[in-house]
């Protein structure tokens, strides 16, 4: 999330949002954005809905895989990273850049 937080301006720069979900309480959620320092949203999917239906789950711990995903305005799955990947953010700020919106 740290890598997130320093590159949050780059999001910025190409007009997209920035949110993180966690499978952690709200409040667990809340502590940790601030001990982070963070600039977005951190979700709580608490009951495991989402991260479910993204098959994203890992059922044994309980915890959800990292993943990153890039969707477009249109709701459209632009890009995707996973595990190690997922922790820099580089190429879906590459992936934001490309689908960027017009001023």
């Amino acid at each position: 999330m740290s890598r997130y937080r320093d590159n949050y301006e780059q999001f910025n720069a190409n007009q997209a949002a920035v949110f993180g979900v966690s499978v952690d309480s709200t409040w667990a959620n809340m502590a940790f954005r601030e001990q982070m320092k963070l600039d977005f949203p951190l979700l709580s999917d608490f009951k495991k809905d989402y991260v479910r239906k993204l098959g994203i789950l890992d059922e044994n711990s309980g915890m959800a895989r990292r993943y990153t995903f890039v969707i477009d305005e249109k709701g459209i799955l632009r890009h995707i990273d996973s595990g190690q990947a997922a922790l820099d953010p580089a190429s879906a700020i590459g992936a934001c850049s490309l689908i960027k919106q017009p001023k």
